[in-house]
């Protein structure tokens, strides 16, 4: 699959989706929002005095984020991605995210003692 595949993959199977963009010694970075769409607060010319270049597409479908790059990058700025990207959804989505990851860690705890209430007791009497 190519990366224009990929992409648009990422792209159409996210509810938030954004295109990473970097400048050349990864020190740099930019989320240019892509869905949903919102009006841009960098103007082109500004990427351009930054030197900035599109590098790949993140995005978050349902629980899970997933991405595609158009080039290799080091393991350092893909952490660097993925932490700046947690950092765009938490401000997109605000408190709402965390209670929804607090509520989803409640349910898994609950399901877990519910598993665990159902083992059979091995204890001899």
């Amino acid at each position: 699959m190519t990366y224009t595949e990929k992409s648009t993959q990422v792209v159409l199977e996210s509810q938030i989706a954004v295109m990473v963009l970097l400048n050349p010694d990864s020190t740099d970075m930019e989320m240019w929002p892509l869905r949903p769409r919102q009006a841009a607060t960098t103007m082109p010319e500004e990427f351009a005095a930054r030197k900035l270049r599109a590098v790949g597409v993140a995005g978050l479908c349902g629980a899970k984020a997933i991405c595609a790059f158009k080039e290799p990058l080091d393991p350092t700025v893909v952490g660097a991605i993925g932490t700046a990207f947690a950092e765009y959804i938490g401000v997109l989505l605000g408190d709402s995210i965390a209670v929804q990851i607090e509520e989803r860690q409640k349910g898994d705890e609950v399901a877990w003692l519910e598993q665990l209430h159902q083992l059979p007791d091995t204890r001899m009497n």
